[in-house]
C-alpha cells in the first residue's frame, strides 16, 4: 500500500494491508503538512536463524509502531515516535512491514525452542 503525504489526511484514518504473512493494522493522519503521523500494530510470523544453533524457526511477531513520517529533515527529538524521512512524498507501507521484518531477523534474542529448552551457552 502506498499514499502520498500531500494525500494523507488531518483526520485519523484506519487502515489494514500485509506483506509477507505479516498484518499491518492500525491509523494514520497528518499531523503537518510535512509530517504525517502512523500508530499501528504489526502481527504475523517470519522465519529467522537461531542465533544460537543457526537453524531456522518461526517466530511470532506482535509489535506496536509509532511512526512519523516526513519529506523533510527532521528536527528535534520524539521520545514515542521513531522518524522516518522519505525522498519520494510516498509513504510505502510494504516497505516499512520489510523494514521491521529484517529488524525482526537481526535481533539477538531469535533462540528456537530446542536451545531454550538446553542449558548450552554458546557465544557466537
Amino acid at each position: 500500500m502506498k499514499i502520498e503525504l500531500r494525500k494523507v489526511p488531518f483526520n485519523k484514518s484506519d487502515f489494514e494491508t500485509s506483506l509477507n504473512n505479516i498484518v499491518m493494522k492500525g491509523s494514520f493522519y497528518k499531523e503537518t503538512p510535512n509530517i504525517a503521523k502512523i500508530d499501528a500494530i504489526l502481527n504475523g510470523e517470519v522465519e529467522v536463524k537461531c542465533v544460537k544453533c543457526l537453524k531456522p524457526f518461526t517466530k511470532k511477531i506482535e509489535e506496536k509502531l509509532k511512526l512519523i513520517i516526513t519529506d523533510r529533515v527532521y528536527n528535534g527529538f520524539d521520545n514515542e515516535y521513531d522518524v522516518i524521512e522519505i525522498n519520494s512524498n510516498i509513504i510505502d507501507f510494504d516497505d516499512i512491514i520489510a523494514s521491521e521484518i529484517e529488524s525482526a531477523k537481526l535481533e539477538y534474542d531469535n533462540i528456537c525452542e530446542k536451545c531454550k529448552e538446553s542449558n548450552v551457552n554458546i557465544e557466537i
